[in-house]
């Protein structure tokens, strides 16, 4: 193998920081496929990642060359993108007033003004004749996370999106789905982010939640009615690639399952997948394919990596060992099936509606009918396989073991009341609504923080003590939704005791970083940065973000600020707390 000087050498001369390209999409491209000798597989990325040049192996991958692929590979054997701020004006906030708490308030103009510096597009003159990039470019602006990720992620952008439409932007939160809906129309589905490495996994089915969030607020029927056929076209990318026929007694049911076909270490974490798989192990040529592919999946729901996946649940020493135990495509997850019954649904409600328009009524009626059909399907699955009338709860389905994963909890056993997959029998029992959300009571009584995203303590990123900002979303939603088939306001105190954790724990994390708010909040004078939002925090406390996984805690951050104006317009008496007191740490009672 070549030096690591030499690799780093060759790094300097060939490879560049940070510029675009507009590919051009081949008619003949097949999704789910990565074809790149640099950016996807083959003996160049296995030395430059292997020899460890950078802390994070996702910085080599996004780098574009400066000379022709053909130059660089031939030197080799003897993203980047420039991001420009999308130049728009902010308009103040119709709602911000009601905010009553003046911290609050400026922090919520403060997080407003902040799009700016999460947008960008691409500029497509920088590179050249011959050179590549790992990007996959767009015609629009679109807005990042933050951080180390300079390209846009598909379940990430819903929340941003959510911010978005609260800041009156809506011609960018438009921008941003029809990039979706275009990457749809291209490639087949949406991949997991704006990556070429990307292009073999998607991540959880939000586009039509995105569409369904456009046009509540902005009532855009010819929009809807352009993005329904790409919807169709998603859906069919998911029922082919993702179902799985699960036998309990004499009866059959379908339900979906994330899942990739993944025979090498991911490009953007390179380094350590050929460690998790190669390194200390003697496993098997099946047993290496199947973790790849598990890897590869466990990235592909979002949740990259967590307890739900694995076979070993809790802490060891070393959370490599961890990751050899992944089982991810042999799970069925709450969140996924909920999210495609909500996609059936509304598909099925929409082509009733609007598909007079674009189909004729026998091609409305037909779709409408399958739509139904499907989703009445899979909530029986759902209520025979995931659905626990003792816990009152939904949980994973785990294929190997077939069986309901009963002791693992996590906010996505909440999507279903979200989005509304639940049974008759439950929507209408008031005894079982009354109790289903006992466990997440139970277990916000333990931390002051937000909601864990599982009771495992694993070392991995998405278990405990993390919690992350898109599931207290999710959480706060369930409870609104639940009270709503109540006609009452049972949880109503619950969601908003979540909803000021959520907004302190963000609030305080920026302040302590240095974030002020002219004659309102002084900086600290410990402090010499402005302020960030994390991606995601410790539930021990509200003052703390959350740590652990294959990349330092990230700032920006897309979904956080989204989910955190979202909260303050939907609860506008919350009240900053004081984020240097003792006493921000004490758990109220919940009782």
């Amino acid at each position: 193998m070549m030096s690591p000087a030499f690799v780093l050498l060759l790094v300097g001369l060939f490879l560049v920081q940070v510029c675009a390209l507009d590919l051009q999409v081949d008619d003949s491209f097949q999704p789910r496929f990565c074809n790149s000798p640099i950016y996807c597989e083959g003996p160049l990325l296995k030395t430059v990642q292997l020899a460890k040049l950078f802390p994070d192996s996702k910085t080599f991958v996004d780098m574009p060359t400066k000379k022709p692929v053909d130059q660089v590979l031939e030197a080799f054997n003897s993203l980047g993108k420039t991001l420009i701020k999308q130049a728009f004006n902010h308009f103040p906030l119709q709602w911000l007033k009601k905010v009553k708490d003046l911290k609050y308030r400026g922090w919520i103009d403060n997080l407003h003004h902040a799009w700016s510096q999460l947008t960008f597009k691409f500029n497509t003159s920088s590179l050249c004749e011959g050179c590549v990039s790992s990007t996959l470019p767009v015609k629009r602006p679109f807005v990042v996370p933050g951080g180390r990720f300079r390209e846009f992620y598909y379940w990430d952008s819903y929340f941003v999106i959510e911010g978005l439409l609260q800041s009156g932007l809506d011609s960018l939160a438009r921008d941003m789905i029809e990039n979706f809906l275009d990457f749809v129309d291209t490639y087949g589905f949406m991949p997991n982010g704006a990556r070429i490495y990307y292009l073999n996994r998607s991540q959880p089915p939000f586009l039509t939640e995105m569409v369904k969030l456009y046009y509540q607020e902005t009532k855009n029927v010819d929009f809807l009615k352009k993005a329904l056929p790409v919807l169709e076209k998603e859906y069919s990318f998911w029922l082919k690639n993702t179902t799985v026929t699960i036998h309990q007694g004499d009866k059959k049911y379908k339900l979906n399952h994330y899942n990739v076909e993944n025979h090498s270490p991911r490009p953007e974490s390179y380094y350590e997948d050929y460690n998790t798989v190669y390194n200390g192990t003697n496993f098997t040529t099946k047993q290496q394919l199947d973790l790849f592919s598990d890897l590869a999946t466990g990235a592909e729901t979002g949740w990259d990596y967590t307890s739900r996946w694995t076979k070993v649940k809790d802490y060891t020493p070393d959370t490599t060992d961890i990751l050899r135990t992944l089982d991810t495509r042999n799970i069925i997850p709450v969140e996924l099936n909920a999210l495609l019954w909500s996609m059936e649904t509304t598909l099925a409600g929409w082509y009733q509606d609007f598909g007079s328009d674009i189909t004729t009524d026998k091609q409305r009626a037909r779709k409408t009918s399958y739509y139904k059909k499907q989703a009445k399907k899979r909530l029986e699955a759902m209520d025979s396989l995931l659905w626990n009338q003792d816990q009152a709860s939904f949980f994973d389905y785990n294929l190997t073991s077939h069986a309901r994963n009963d002791d693992d909890y996590s906010p996505a056993s909440l999507y279903p009341f979200w989005l509304g997959a639940i049974p008759d029998r439950v929507r209408h029992s008031t005894e079982t609504l009354n109790r289903v959300f006992d466990l997440t009571r139970d277990i916000l009584a333990k931390t002051p923080g937000i909601l864990t995203t599982t009771t495992h303590n694993s070392t991995m990123q998405w278990d405990f003590p993390n919690g992350w900002p898109p599931l207290q979303y999710v959480a706060i939603k369930a409870m609104l939704q639940v009270d709503q088939w109540l006609e009452n306001e049972r949880y109503a105190p619950l969601a908003k005791v979540l909803a000021e954790r959520a907004a302190a724990s963000a609030f305080c994390s920026w302040y302590l970083t240095g974030g002020s708010i002219p004659g309102e909040l002084q900086k600290l004078s410990n402090t010499t940065d402005n302020g960030h939002m994390f991606e995601k925090f410790d539930v021990r406390s509200l003052t703390a973000s959350g740590f652990g996984g294959e990349y330092t805690v990230q700032v920006g951050f897309g979904w956080t600020n989204g989910v955190t104006m979202w909260i303050l317009n939907k609860f506008s008496d919350l009240v900053a707390p004081d984020c240097t007191s003792s006493n921000i740490y004490q758990v109220p009672n919940l009782n």
